[in-house]
């Protein structure tokens, strides 16, 4: 009888546990707005959304004049974002890796193996308004 109790002790706690887990997954994480200073001359501004769970991942990016909407995408290393509209042509793309930040972009269609093209290398932006000093002139690496 005190191994069932115990058992049903340990399958109570750890239900509790999961729910808990499920909760913080749907739970709205913090919106973020991040500028970044582009080589380029543009500031990108990149408001993060939904939180780090990849499935819900969501992201606003303005730059040039627009403002692209994003979901995310799986990285090979740091942040991966891509456009969220299905139709979009040039499919643009917003990585992150440490302080750096790049905007790519590929046809629709492109096939699997073609190269993204680069439009713009970005660097953050911290308070005070300036980049980090290796990257304050906006050299290309």
């Amino acid at each position: 009888m005190r191994l069932s109790g115990l058992a049903c002790l340990s399958i109570t706690l750890l239900a509790g546990c999961a729910s808990a887990g499920e909760e913080s997954i749907y739970r709205p994480a913090e919106v973020r707005d991040v500028p970044y200073r582009c080589a380029d001359g543009h500031v990108a501004r990149v408001v993060y959304q939904n939180g780090g769970w990849f499935v819900r991942a969501r992201a606003s990016l303005a730059w040039d004049g627009r403002t692209i909407s994003l979901q995310a995408s799986p990285p090979t290393y740091g942040l991966r974002y891509v456009s969220a509209d299905d139709n979009a042509d040039p499919v643009m793309i917003w990585m992150v890796r440490g302080e750096e930040a790049w905007i790519t972009e590929i046809a629709r269609n492109a096939p699997s193996d073609a190269p993204e093209r680069e439009v713009a290398h970005c660097t953050r932006v911290r308070e005070g308004g300036e980049a980090p000093a290796s990257e304050a002139g906006g050299e290309a690496h």
